[in-house]
């Protein structure tokens, strides 16, 4: 799996293209996004991940595509801390983190890291996809 980010220019209109373009295609997209500025950045994993780095290919959008990993988490205040403490003292740096489903109990999310196998070692049964 990958997990795929643009970069934008903070503009009215410019989420709405992106979903608009991977909805033209029939693409399903997860997707979260943070301004700082005059610019944004927008993650997304997309149900069919060939489709959606053509899309981005023909509408000449630049993104980077990065392999993921998708942990399950604890619903629970601290379980974050204790991923994010894990990882962090394997010397592992997150690159992405995009939660695509929260329950009551549980909590799961696309993550994208600097050493994918260092972060396999360090997370072991909290990795659901290989």
């Amino acid at each position: 799996m990958s997990a795929f980010t643009v970069e934008f220019d903070n503009s009215p209109g410019r989420l709405a293209a992106l979903c608009e373009l991977m909805a033209e295609r029939g693409i399903n997209l997860v997707i979260c996004g943070v301004t700082h500025g005059d610019t944004g950045t927008v993650a997304f994993i997309a149900d069919d991940e060939a489709a959606a780095r053509s899309a981005l290919q023909d509408a000449d959008l630049a993104a980077t595509e990065r392999p993921a990993l998708t942990v399950r988490l604890k619903n629970t205040p601290g379980a974050g801390a204790q991923l994010f403490r894990r990882l962090a003292d394997a010397g592992v740096n997150v690159d992405v983190f995009l939660p695509i489903h929260v329950a009551d109990t549980q909590f799961m999310a696309v993550l994208c890291v600097d050493d994918i196998e260092t972060a396999r070692t360090a997370l072991g049964t909290q990795i659901v996809s290989r």
